[in-house]
């Protein structure tokens, strides 16, 4: 089977073609190609997007908008920002309510809203904002960490301030960024599984911060500088964040009194 680089057209069951004509061209913005230029069973109706995908309405007797387990069948139409903002004002204006129902489960810059259509169908209306990719910096200041001798083998502890991880791995220490690198959220350690997980989008990551397979394409979690002072005080720069095209020895700081990261590793920095 060959690379699918993306769809031809979507097919949307409706009760009233041309109520839903009204809808689809007036309140989501589609262009209409034509009436019943589709062989299929009942008066149908083909739109188009601003890109090379069409939608086909197809009028039938019934229409089952909610499955089994699920709050209801949706799609979802991913913008700009600037259309984002556009199509917004432009429902708020024609009366839709444009709030997120689910605003504390979204990364950082992620943006969406909700939309029915005449027959209860959903669609999710989503746009990413620079924050979503950026890199986060609170401005902390090196953090102590506590002493080396505090974090045995194994050990991850996650750090608040400055939302950091710090790994205890066989041969030193390495601190990794909490925030995802696909869309910003922030990760949590799943100590059952041995990986990071980002609750948003479901992205993993081993204890070396790099992603596990079948997760979401993305790069590795970025890391900051960690020293250990000559009494064995473990600190951590979270204001210089790292990043990474995969894992090196050389971003493992080793468990001993005056070590630090390379000068090698604090060049890509």
């Amino acid at each position: 089977m060959g690379i699918i680089d993306g769809f031809s057209h979507l097919v949307i069951h409706v009760t009233d073609l041309e109520r839903s004509e009204a809808f689809y061209r007036d309140v989501i913005g589609l262009d209409v190609i034509g009436r019943d230029l589709v062989n299929d069973q009942g008066p149908n109706l083909l739109l188009a997007m601003n890109t090379r995908q069409r939608v086909l309405l197809v009028e039938v007797p019934e229409v089952v908008a909610i499955r089994t387990n699920s709050s209801t069948i949706h799609h979802a139409w991913l913008l700009t920002m600037e259309g984002f903002e556009r199509t917004r004002a432009r429902l708020e204006k024609m009366g839709y309510d444009v709030a997120d129902s689910r605003a504390q489960f979204r990364a950082m810059g992620e943006h969406s809203m909700d939309v029915f259509d005449p027959d209860g169908h959903r669609f999710q209306i989503q746009a990413y904002a620079p924050e979503a990719t950026a890199v986060v910096c609170d401005n902390t200041g090196p953090i102590s960490c506590g002493h080396m001798d505090d974090f045995p083998v194994g050990t991850v502890k996650p750090f608040v301030k400055g939302k950091f991880f710090l790994v205890r791995l066989d041969d030193g220490f390495i601190a990794l960024s909490r925030w995802c690198t696909h869309l910003n959220g922030l990760l949590s350690w799943k100590k059952e599984h041995w990986e990071f997980y980002c609750p948003m989008h479901g992205a993993r990551f081993d204890r070396r911060g790099m992603p596990r397979p079948l997760s979401h394409s993305c790069i590795p979690l970025r890391i900051h500088p960690v020293t250990i002072t000559d009494d064995g005080e473990v600190m951590v720069d979270p204001d210089t964040a790292i990043g990474r095209d995969g894992f090196s020895p050389d971003q493992v700081v080793a468990g001993e009194p005056g070590a630090h990261l390379c000068a090698d590793v604090m060049e890509g920095a």
